[in-house]
């Protein structure tokens, strides 16, 4: 680790948790508005199942039979109790001895991998608390930084939005102090992934694409669903311009976009105007939105706006097209056209007229440019106005 190591960093077990992975399988097996076929849920419940009991996770399974309505194991939970309270034992022990004949350094490690526990088996409240207690005995910016952002995945794991804002604000707050490019690094991914779940997503774009060559947050997300991540919000949020420099052209990007299936042609396609490609690859990445249990609460917007953005580029090119040939470019009927375009410019989005006479789409372009002419101008009298009423007050 950069900086050199940190023992406020040191845990039991070298795994960093929550586990990840384990709070998406949860998400598709809870999940009833999902294609068929998209998910096989018993092979997934066993994988879940295998994680509970390998990680001895009682409360998590605990709060999994409820959200599932499954009838819990009892042989099971008992097994899980036994082995988390022996474990527990353990930890108490080491802080106890730590306490009585060792430094702070050792206690302060200790309370951390007590916290670490009950981060592992699932238990939010009592890891948050164990966490708080840590960070109480925690002399320094580095360690303090992994116990806060410690802190923010179990926001992350457990969707508690509000929580993980917060954390978000104190690690900032933290980092104000000094910390190292890595766990600078790691916060911007972590913003980036909080700002995404608020969509607020040309902000999250932007985080990502800086954190994109440095990344090393692989505890919270795969380099693979980060760059999945980047190239959705910037294709939604970001100017023609930036997508070609920021994306198209990112090595890193690059050497990853061909692991998430179609997201490298639904890319290119766009970007290239391939309009009938775009919308083929579109329906095949929207499903990787909707399985997604960041982006799945999103589906709608991401699907409006990046026909929005494409229909804007189109219209670009042209002052006049017909109906028909824009349905034809993106491989679909002028009826749905007609309705889409008619959606977009009823609530301001686009700014064309649809001739239904000649099933004609006239571009107002010209207009826009000449509204945002007319407005600067506005503006300037206004200041020019301004100026001329306080140098009469200063002359006088």
């Amino acid at each position: 680790m950069a900086g050199g190591l940190d023992k406020s960093a040191l845990v039991v077990d070298p795994e960093t948790y929550p586990i990840f992975s384990l709070a998406q399988q949860r998400f598709e097996l809870l999940q009833n508005d999902l294609p068929a076929g998209m998910i096989d849920k018993e092979k997934t419940k066993i994988t879940i199942l295998e994680t509970v009991k390998t990680k001895s996770m009682l409360p998590y399974y605990e709060s999994l039979c409820s959200a599932a309505g499954w009838t819990a194991d009892e042989s099971l939970k008992a097994t899980l109790k036994k082995a988390n309270e022996e474990e527990l034992i353990k930890f108490e022990e080491k802080i106890k001895d730590a306490q009585e004949n060792l430094g702070d350094v050792e206690v302060r490690d200790g309370l951390f991998n007590k916290a670490e526990f009950f981060n592992r088996i699932g238990d939010k409240d009592k890891a948050l608390e164990a966490y708080k207690v840590a960070f109480d005995k925690t002399v320094g910016v580095g360690g303090k930084m992994d116990n806060i952002l410690s802190v923010i995945r179990i926001a992350f794991f457990f969707d508690d939005k509000d929580l993980s804002k917060q954390q978000i604000d104190r690690a900032k707050a933290e980092l104000a102090k000094g910390g190292d490019w890595e766990r600078r690094n790691k916060l911007k991914v972590y913003e980036g992934m909080q700002l995404m779940i608020v969509r607020q997503w040309k902000e999250a774009a932007t985080l990502f694409l800086e954190a994109m060559p440095t990344f090393t947050a692989v505890e919270c997300v795969s380099m693979k669903d980060y760059v999945m991540y980047t190239v959705i919000l910037a294709l939604t949020s970001l100017d023609r311009a930036e997508i070609r420099t920021k994306v198209i052209h990112n090595p890193e990007i690059l050497s990853v976009i061909e692991q998430v299936p179609h997201l490298k042609e639904f890319l290119d396609s766009f970007y290239n105007s391939k309009y009938k490609d775009f919308m083929m690859h579109f329906v095949y990445v929207t499903d990787h939105v909707r399985r997604d249990r960041y982006l799945s609460r999103h589906v709608k917007y991401f699907m409006r706006m990046m026909r929005l953005n494409a229909y804007r580029q189109f219209l670009a090119s042209y002052r006049s097209v017909t109906l028909q040939a824009m349905a034809d470019s993106f491989g679909v009927s002028a009826d749905f056209i007609d309705s889409e375009l008619a959606s977009f410019i009823s609530s301001g989005k686009l700014t064309c007229k649809i001739d239904k006479v000649n099933c004609v789409i006239e571009s107002n372009t010209a207009d826009s440019k000449s509204k945002v002419y007319s407005e600067i101008i506005k503006q300037g009298d206004l200041l020019l106005n301004r100026m001329q009423r306080l140098s009469a007050a200063i002359d006088m």
